[in-house]
């Protein structure tokens, strides 16, 4: 009862004066309202100051009590300030709805091994989509140099099987140069939201998303790298989204590479550019608008390359130099999210590409092939999709139409999934595809076991009649088993005979191949080794060679992947170290009935890269070492890729 009474006479004691205080100010004290400037202090201040008032007139035995109230009172109005101040920035700082998305599939692998997402597609190492390609099984790249050089790829020989989408949108190869195969080079990932690569038993599909934004704040990106072979690179984009839903995106890199060095004490310049050197400039741009379920945007995305040509080893086909562009853009309405419930978008796409100057290659020491130069090339593609998308089932329409030879060609797609139980399954169906083809696959993943996954599917393609090529299908089955944190699997891969083009791309002859059917044997440990230790090991052998693909392919890919939650619980530090060995027996190439085969078979190549990765914060240090043995090697019959390359630089994200 005592302490209960001191303690209301401290509270009076310091009530009181405060009270006397506050009725001494007069509200008279300026001479005029409008004629003095008054400063008007905080709500912190204020109350400090009044804090500071009582505590001097407060009774001596009531000091300690009126200290400790007056600072509860500042510590008050200073918590309630500051949590003001974060409620502003976290109302300048919003997200809004994000810009339409085409559907991607959902992942019928055993693991998502074959999906990257942003920061992650370039701590792969990768520097283009070839380098993300290497991991599919039967698939076979193809490189005439370093970073400006022929960079190609097909699946079972055939570079029809290889399509590329960027947002829904095919990238055709429409480049007279190219015999109908994309060159990888056109193709930017630095400017990718997610890669997503689809092995359906007949052939493979690439889904690229372009990068998109949904915070107000700014965002901005730099990278800087540089390295042997006189590489220098600089890369860098802004994006920022307002309040009323505006987006603006824009990006740009700039990559030069010359063979040799230049001696910095006595000037001289020693390079050469005999290797695919040159220049290599893309550029993108986005803006848009999204509301809820709706958005409208514009993207445009832009190559330059000015390259030389390769100088061929004795008695072999030389590369021509190419300078020229590639211009892709769409404009998209889309309503609806694809990763659940109804959605539908309409896209009208254009592509434009521009050769420069002509060119003449000499094969074999006899003929010549000329190059056409100075050639435009354009074509539009229209896209309509609809969609709807469930917890356990999805389905969508979509039908592209390429206008062509004055008529409009379409190609409707049917795509279907769904999750059962331990059963997922999908379906495509393609009718009247961009090469005349009718394409159908069946696929199921069967888990009976939390540690058995069973793959199966076929794939049946169906060329016109005009074509003169003829039904072919393509059956692929796959277990895999997991012990411990492995996944360790097999499976076949079984081509019926098939009918495919050569690649005019690296250099041969416009023509038609022929291939008997052949059996693949597949093998595949992938998964956590230790700890953060990851191991992926892919490799597949084929009953015979033939055309553009090796017998056998061997990749292994041993991976230190962390961020040492322990001693940075925040997420501030990242550790990325890889060491990735790829190896491929001879691909025999086919340049015309007169040349001798034997001659056109490349050799055995063994090549190990080195990656190391530091991110401290939004910071990113890299170094990689292509080639570590530095022993030659080929791709193209011929044409020597470059020794041991170094390089290495920085990636550096801000927001303001």
């Amino acid at each position: 009862m005592i302490r209960r009474l001191a303690r209301w006479l401290c509270l009076l004691a310091v009530a009181a004066p405060v009270t006397v205080l506050g009725a001494q100010v007069r509200p008279d004290s300026t001479k005029r309202a409008d004629s003095a400037r008054v400063a008007v202090p905080s709500p912190a201040q204020d109350t400090a100051r009044k804090a500071n008032q009582a505590v001097e007139a407060a009774p001596k035995d009531s000091l300690g009590a009126a200290q400790k109230a007056a600072a509860d009172s500042v510590a008050r109005v200073r918590l309630r300030e500051r949590a003001d101040s974060i409620a502003k920035v976290r109302a300048a700082d919003t997200v809004k709805a994000p810009m339409a998305q085409y559907e991607t599939p959902r992942s019928l692998e055993v693991t998502e091994r074959l999906r990257w997402r942003r920061d992650s597609i370039l701590a792969t190492g990768a520097l283009n989509l070839a380098d993300l390609l290497d991991r599919v099984p039967g698939i076979t790249s193809y490189r005439s140099g370093w970073l400006a050089g022929v960079h190609a790829a097909s699946f079972n020989g055939d570079g029809s099987r290889l399509r590329v989408f960027l947002d829904g949108v095919e990238l055709d190869a429409v480049e007279p140069r190219n015999g109908g195969m994309l060159d990888l080079t056109d193709v930017p990932i630095w400017n990718l939201d997610e890669v997503q690569i689809e092995r359906a038993p007949g052939e493979v599909r690439v889904w690229l998303r372009s990068m998109t934004v949904t915070s107000t704040t700014p965002a901005t990106r730099v990278d800087i790298f540089t390295g042997d072979l006189n590489t220098n690179a600089f890369r860098g984009f802004l994006s920022r989204r307002w309040r009323n839903g505006f987006a603006f995106q824009f990006g740009g890199q700039q990559i030069a590479t010359q063979s040799g060095r230049i001696s910095a004490f006595t000037g001289q310049e020693t390079s050469t550019r005999l290797r695919s050197d040159g220049e290599l400039q893309a550029f993108y741009l986005r803006l848009g608008w999204s509301r809820r379920r709706w958005s409208a945007d514009v993207f445009a995305n832009a190559t330059s390359r000015d390259r030389d040509g390769h100088t061929p080893r004795t008695d072999y086909l030389a590369l021509p130099g190419y300078k020229g562009q590639r211009r892709d853009a769409y404009v998209r309405v889309g309503y609806g999210d694809t990763t659940r419930g109804l959605w539908s978008q309409a896209i009208l796409s254009a592509v434009r590409t521009k050769q420069q100057g002509s060119d003449t290659t000499l094969v074999s020491g006899k003929d010549s092939i000329f190059i056409e130069g100075d050639t435009i090339r354009g074509q539009t593609q229209h896209l309509v999709a609809v969609g709807y998308r469930a917890s356990w089932w999805s389905a969508s329409l979509t039908n592209r139409l390429r206008p062509t030879n004055g008529a409009l060609q379409q190609a409707p797609v049917l795509r279907g999934q769904l999750s059962w139980w331990k059963l997922d399954a999908g379906t495509w169906i393609e009718r009247n595809g961009r090469d005349s083809t009718d394409r159908s696959d069946l696929f199921a993943r069967l888990r009976p076991l939390p540690w058995v996954t069973l793959l199966l599917g076929r794939s049946t393609r169906t060329p016109a009649d005009t074509t003169g090529r003829p039904t072919g299908s393509s059956l692929r089955a796959e277990a895999a088993v997991r012990f411990k944190g492995l996944w360790l699997g097999g499976g076949v891969l079984r081509d019926d005979g098939a009918v495919y083009g050569t690649i005019p791309l690296i250099g041969a002859r416009p023509g038609v191949i022929a291939a008997n059917p052949a059996t693949g044997v597949t093998a595949s440990v992938h998964g956590r080794l230790y700890k953060d230790l990851q191991l992926d090991v892919q490799a597949i052998t084929w009953d015979a060679a033939q055309y553009n693909r090796p017998k056998t392919q061997f990749r292994t890919e041993l991976a230190l992947v962390s961020e040492w939650r322990r001693k940075f619980p925040k997420g501030q530090f990242g550790f990325n170290a890889r060491l990735i060995l790829d190896s491929r027996s001879g691909v025999p190439f086919y340049y015309g009935p007169e040349e001798d085969p034997a001659k056109w078979i490349t050799e055995p190549a063994i090549v190990a890269t080195g990656l190391l990765e530091i991110r401290i914060q939004r910071g990113t240090l890299f170094y990689q070492y292509r080639n570590l043995t530095g022993g030659q090697y080929e791709q193209i019959r011929g044409i020597t890729m470059p020794p041991a390359v170094q390089l290495y630089g920085m990636r550096w994200q801000f927001f303001n």
